[in-house]
């Protein structure tokens, strides 16, 4: 958590460096293309903020109250981001309808262009190193930031071309990138918004069979059933049903259970919960249905 909390500061350094500069340049010529992309890059930097303040939630350890910790105050901060970017796209689509009924062209120069290509480059830096490290340290909230950069790199190129077409007199090319732009917003919005609900809604991280194979590689295991995982890639929590010899000794049995578990973790280091229910392989407590790609037993 503290190497995410790390990469946000950096990420957040460079967001702002990069809003800044085409919200300046942006109110200065008139360009509402540009000033929607600026608008667009200070939400990556506001979703830094959130994401911050989520990490410094999340890395609190179990208490009383959180006995599983407070890991999914993390996926709360990326929802939080696709608010913001929710909130931009109305931002930026009223400044482009204000735009359609008093059109204006923008007045550009060479700083510009200069400025609006050294961001690209920025952006494009931010979204290489922030996925990078979101797949390294397995971070859903690193990942959704880089997503909503990558929109943001897209968003350049679009300004560039409306750029392109204000100077040929194209008609309303700049209206036309500021849509298109919240096109970009909106989709990297609903990816983020996909991606934290399906954390939230505890949907299944790992195929139980995978599962089942690993924990059957023991020796003394006869059967691996029931199981189940929730939470982040990096904080998943996972529980299932071994069967082994009833005439086995509690101890020993004992022992199985905790070999199954170091197996699972080294196989799946995101690991962070593993509960292995130990029970005797008699008849009454065996599988006999398939459900979800894991077999089933009652109890």
């Amino acid at each position: 958590m503290r190497r995410i909390a790390r990469v946000l500061w950096v990420i957040l350094l460079l967001n702002l460096v990069v809003a800044l500069a085409k919200l300046f340049y942006g109110l200065r010529t008139g360009a509402v293309a540009l000033s929607a992309d600026g608008a667009h890059s200070l939400l990556d930097a506001s979703g830094n903020v959130i994401a911050l303040i989520g990490i410094a939630v999340a890395r609190r350890p179990p208490d009383a109250n959180h006995p599983y910790g407070h890991r999914k105050y993390e996926t709360f901060a990326a929802l939080g981001v696709a608010a913001l970017l929710f909130f931009g796209c109305w931002e930026i689509g009223s400044a482009a309808f204000d735009r359609l009924l008093h059109p204006r062209p923008p007045h550009l120069s060479m700083d510009v262009f200069v400025t609006l290509a050294l961001t690209l480059v920025i952006n494009v830096l931010v979204v290489v190193v922030e996925r990078r490290e979101g797949l390294r340290l397995q971070s859903e909230l690193l990942l959704a930031d880089a997503a909503h950069t990558h929109s943001d790199v897209f968003a350049t190129l679009l300004v560039f071309a409306s750029f392109a077409g204000t100077h040929f007199r194209i008609p309303l090319t700049d209206v036309a990138a500021a849509v298109v732009i919240m096109g970009l917003i909106l989709h990297a919005g609903f990816r983020i918004v996909k991606g934290t609900l399906s954390t939230l809604s505890d949907e299944r991280r790992i195929p139980p069979d995978e599962i089942e194979a690993v924990a059957l590689a023991e020796q003394g295991v006869l059967e691996a059933h029931n199981v189940r995982t929730r939470g982040p890639n990096d904080d998943i929590h996972l529980d299932l049903h071994i069967l082994v010899d009833p005439a086995m000794a509690i101890g020993a049995a004992h022992a199985i259970g905790h070999r199954v578990e170091r197996r699972l973790r080294e196989r799946w280091p995101g690991l962070t919960d593993v509960v292995v229910h130990v029970e005797p392989g008699v008849e009454s407590e065996r599988a006999h249905v398939r459900e979800g790609g894991g077999l089933k037993a009652e109890g």
